[in-house]
Parts: structure tokens; sequence; C-alpha cells
């Protein structure tokens, strides 16, 4: 999928839950991964599916029908833990309010999958990421560990991170 098949999936979604439900009621969805660079334009390339965080389970099953996969949030542990706070607004609808995660911890949680496509996205990316904040967010323990990151996969992110770090940090230290 494109920029504009995400956007025409959120916006039937948001069609959907407004005929499915009644009163006030609204939803914030916090799209990650590679949907999100490319709802903000960052790559180019076409993705399988729309990565979706936060998730109210009344959502989950028509999530499915429009290809949003809520399967994610068995990763939530690749993400750092305040990650809501830093979530950018990208579109309102009627009854869904859609949120990225902001580009540091999207690097963050690709550093912890370290796919190689996951490489090739964050290299899109290297030259924009607030280098401060993804350091903070990436050496800060409390951060990662209060996800319930196990102490292996801690060290396993810290080794990658650190790789990432020294082949495209702008100021080497």
């Amino acid at each position: 999928m494109y920029k504009e098949d995400i956007f025409n999936r959120m916006k039937l979604l948001d069609n959907r839950v407004d005929l499915e439900f009644e009163g006030d009621i609204r939803f914030d969805l916090i799209i990650v991964g590679g949907s999100a660079l490319v709802l903000r334009e960052y790559i180019t390339r076409a993705t399988d599916d729309i990565d979706v965080l936060d998730i109210d389970n009344r959502l989950s099953k028509l999530m499915t029908q429009y290809d949003m996969n809520s399967d994610v949030n068995a990763f939530i542990f690749s993400f750092p833990y305040n990650y809501q706070e830093r979530a950018q607004e990208i579109w309102s609808g009627k009854r869904i309010k859609y949120f990225t995660a902001s580009l540091e911890d999207i690097a963050i949680s690709k550093i912890c999958s370290n796919r190689d496509k996951d490489m090739e996205d964050l290299e899109k990316i290297v030259d924009i990421i607030d280098w401060d904040l993804l350091d903070k967010l990436a050496n800060d323990e409390e951060e990662l560990r209060l996800i319930s990151m196990s102490d292996r996969t801690y060290s396993d992110f810290k080794a990658c991170y650190k790789r990432f770090k020294r082949r495209y940090h702008p100021c080497k230290d």
C-alpha cells in the first residue's frame, strides 16, 4: 500500500466505525512502522499492512477488514515507555483520530527488530531524526525497561543501537 491506499483505508474504517457506534464515542489509533513513514512521506515503498498500536478491543475485528494489523501490540516492548506522548496527529475523522509514532520511537522499534527492510527505512530518516531524543530514548534504561524488555532483548537492542549510531550519526563521538 502507498500513502493514498493507507489514507483510503483510514477513512473507510472511520466511516464504518461511525455506522457501528452510537453516541459521542471516539477512538485514537497510533500508526507505526513503515505505514507511518509512508504517511509522513519519508519513504515511498509500498507496505503490506498498516501496523497500529493502542487498539480498543472493540475495533480489532473491524480493523482487519481494512488491512490494519493489531498484532503489532505483541511487539509493544520495542517502543519506548512514553511513546504516546510523542505521537503526532496525522488525520482526524468523525470517530477516529489517527496519529503516527514519532520518528525517534519508530527508529527505536526498527532497531529492535533489526530486519534488513527496517534498516533500509532508517537510512531514509537518519538526517531528520532528533539524535538527542533518540539517544535519550535508547540510553535511558527506564524508557525501555519499563516496558518489560528482558535483559537479553535489552542487551541485543543496545548492541544494534551502537552499530546503528556508529554508522549513521552525523556527529561521531
